[in-house]
Parts: C-alpha cells; sequence; structure tokens
C-alpha cells in the first residue's frame, strides 16, 4: 500500500532512515527531522504492518526565463535493508508522478544515481563537478577577508544575487534557505564568508572537516577573489580541499590544470510539456528541450 502523506508517523520515519541511510548518523538524522522532513510531501510504503520506504518531496519556486512557478524535487528516497530490490521506490515514484502529473509542470531531482530516474520519463539537464586540490603550496587569495558566519549575518541577498546569474533554476525563499543553514550547522558543518576591502559580502562557503581534508559542500561568490579568499583561509586548516560546482561554472579557468570528474546529474521531468510550452512560451516536448532554450546557465544543486 502507497500512502501519500506520513502524518502521525514522524517516529516510524525517523526510524526507517535511520535504519536505511548508513551515511547519516544520529546528529544528521536529528538535523533532518527538524529542518527537512515533511509529512505533507512524505510518499509511503507499507508492507507487514510498518512502513518500509519513503520518497520525500518539497514543493519549491522554479524560476525560468523570467517566470516562476512552483515545482516538485524529489528530496530523499530510502527502503529498509531487508526490503529493497522489491519495487518499492518504482512504486513510490510512480504514485508521485502521478500526483506531479496534477499539480507541477515540473519535476526535479538532483542525484548521483539517475538511472533510476530517467526510466520514469526524467531527463539528464545538468551535472556538477567535484574537485581535489593539493593545498600545500596554495598561496592565492587573502584570508583576512574571511570571517567565520554569525547567525546575525544575512546570506540570504548573497545567495540570490548569486542566483540572479543562473536560470531553470530552483530559488529557495529566506526560510527554505535558512532552515538549509541550519540544517548544515547542526550536521556539524561550518560556514565562512567572504568580505571585500569594504567589508562587504562577496561570498560563503558550506564545509566539513575530515581529518587534514576540507569537503565544501555549498560555495557561492560574486566574485572569483571571493572564491580564492575562502581557499586561502581554508588553506590553513587542511591538506586537501575539494568542493563541487555546477557543470556551467567555468573554474576550468581559476584551475586550469586540474581535472574535476563528474559528481551527481540534475534531472528535470515535463509533467505536462503542453502546459510548460503555454506557460514558458517555448514550444517543447521534453526537459532537455526546455532547457535548451535557456541563455543561462543552470544552477540546481541546492534545492531542497
Amino acid at each position: 500500500m502507497i500512502l501519500d502523506h506520513s502524518y502521525g508517523k514522524e517516529k516510524e520515519i525517523r526510524r526507517l532512515i535511520a535504519r536505511s541511510c548508513l551515511h547519516m548518523d544520529s546528529l544528521d538524522v536529528s538535523a533532518w527531522m527538524k529542518y527537512k522532513y515533511d509529512p505533507s510531501g512524505m510518499f509511503c510504503a507499507v508492507e507487514d504492518k510498518k512502513i518500509v520506504a519513503c520518497l520525500q518531496t518539497k514543493k519549491r519556486t522554479f524560476f525560468y526565463q523570467g517566470k516562476a512557478c512552483e515545482a516538485l524535487v524529489l528530496s530523499l528516497a530510502c527502503t529498509l535493508p531487508d526490503y529493497r530490490q522489491r519495487g518499492y521506490f518504482s512504486e513510490l515514484l510512480e504514485a508521485c508522478m502521478n500526483y506531479a502529473a496534477c499539480n507541477h509542470l515540473i519535476t526535479l531531482a538532483y542525484t548521483n544515481f539517475p538511472k533510476l530516474l530517467e526510466s520514469k520519463s526524467f531527463q539528464p539537464v545538468s551535472s556538477t563537478k567535484y574537485y581535489w586540490l593539493e593545498m600545500e603550496n596554495w598561496n592565492q587569495g587573502y584570508a583576512q577577508h574571511v570571517q567565520i558566519y554569525r547567525p546575525d549575518i544575512d546570506l540570504y541577498p548573497l545567495y540570490h544575487e548569486f542566483l540572479s546569474h543562473f536560470d531553470g533554476s530552483i530559488r529557495l525563499d529566506p526560510q527554505e534557505f535558512q532552515n538549509a543553514i541550519r540544517l548544515y550547522l547542526n550536521c556539524n558543518h561550518r560556514v565562512i564568508t567572504a568580505v571585500d576591502d569594504q567589508r562587504e559580502l562577496r561570498g560563503f562557503a558550506i564545509y566539513r572537516i575530515n581529518k587534514e581534508h576540507i569537503e565544501i559542500q555549498i560555495l557561492v561568490y560574486l566574485d572569483a577573489d571571493a572564491i580564492l579568499d575562502c581557499f586561502a583561509y581554508l588553506k590553513e586548516r587542511c591538506q586537501t580541499l575539494s568542493f563541487i560546482v555546477s557543470n556551467q561554472e567555468r573554474f576550468d579557468k581559476l584551475f586550469p590544470m586540474e581535472i574535476p570528474r563528474k559528481q551527481g546529474t540534475v534531472l528535470a521531468r515535463l509533467n505536462n510539456y503542453k502546459l510548460f510550452s503555454v506557460w514558458s512560451k517555448e514550444n517543447v516536448h521534453h526537459a532537455k528541450e526546455a532547457f535548451a532554450a535557456l541563455k543561462k546557465p543552470i544552477w540546481n544543486h541546492m534545492i531542497d
């Protein structure tokens, strides 16, 4: 049986995620339940009188060529180990797509496993790149331009300005953005901000430390100096540094000798291509055509 919500089942969902998502420790699970869990968008598969699989979806604002609509975003999916390979994810996804077809023009997902979604008419429209840098001889940027994030610092205007350079992208509202920041902070991540000589915000980085390595999860910036300043600050705290950026961000100009590897994939599905064409004023039949019509690059790896 498939449920289209999980009201009253928070404890069961918490146990399911803790047992299924081995990459999440108890702190991660608690933070996710506090800042990401939404019972109204949680599809659940019930077997043997218990929830054995779930699919969290979120309603988000999608911007396309100056227009905005409500999109559905796939956020998290998991299945109890003993119930895997039984088709529960496909059933959940089918129920989710039936719902989306009646309520949303487009559905988006960012994942490292795109094949699972491509079988359901999702199409890859962008990807992310993963860079790994040795920091021993790093000598660019100014660490004194970087400060540790404080709750009284409003990062949203910077995020909003950064996204104005992109299109075909999810833009979080202030509360959604703040919840995302709080989630990272509650999962042992740290946030630093880069400022210019007038102490104006120019960028921020969300990262976590793993022994001698630092992994940047989110990098937002208004110029190259903000990137280099953040890296100069982090250089004093690690031997190696990795970060993820969208495929359209031209980091090859900053690091011409570094060869990134592909990381995640952004997939999209037009739930009704005719309605999307009317709304967008673009004659498209599928997601790839819709995104190919864009004049600006895409940034969609902070969407849920």
